[in-house]
């Protein structure tokens, strides 16, 4: 039996770290090896490169883009495809609005009250700036308060405060829910 494989393209640090603490145990119950690769420091030749080896290996991937000031979700797949041509419109996973909305959405409101922060009912409008003037008051490290947010992690809170989170749990780790 062939081994499978998933490979996830994410932009950087941020959506690394989110992903290797939330989806990472996940994905490897579904996946004999996962890999995560941050494309964006990448040279665009590197990232086809890496596309075309993927598929010629017949193993599965995900690109993952926060959907930035982009018009539309299919607009950031355009963007994305236009960029990187190898790369399936399918497999362009878009985060609304930015990572950084994704890790806010985990957090209970209990947690929330627990760290002295606001309760915040829906992520999905979330910003880089917004995150970062959310945590200010009570944490003085972006990175600090991004782990302790990930160690009280509530995907089933995630999935109700955030649809683009909530979507892509669903599409992509239903069969994983046991873990």
């Amino acid at each position: 039996m062939p081994m499978k494989k998933l490979y996830i393209f994410v932009e950087g640090n941020d959506d690394q770290m989110f992903f290797q603490s939330v989806f990472l145990p996940r994905f490897r119950a579904i996946y004999d090896d996962v890999e995560i690769i941050q494309y964006a420091q990448l040279k665009k030749s590197k990232v086809d490169l890496f596309l075309l080896s993927i598929k010629t290996l017949k193993f599965d991937y995900m690109l993952i883009a926060d959907i930035d000031l982009a018009e539309s979700i299919g607009a950031k797949k355009r963007f994305i495809r236009h960029k990187f041509e190898l790369v399936d419109l399918e497999k362009i996973i878009v985060v609304i609005t930015e990572i950084e909305s994704w890790f806010l959405a985990g957090l209970t409101d209990e947690s929330a009250e627990k760290f002295g922060l606001d309760i915040i009912k829906k992520t999905d409008e979330i910003t880089k700036e917004d995150f970062n003037q959310y945590y200010i008051r009570t944490y003085k490290s972006r990175i600090d308060f991004m782990q302790e947010v990930l160690k009280h992690y509530s995907i089933d809170t995630a999935c109700q405060k955030n649809k683009s989170f909530n979507f892509f749990y669903h599409k992509f780790l239903d069969d994983a829910k046991a873990i």
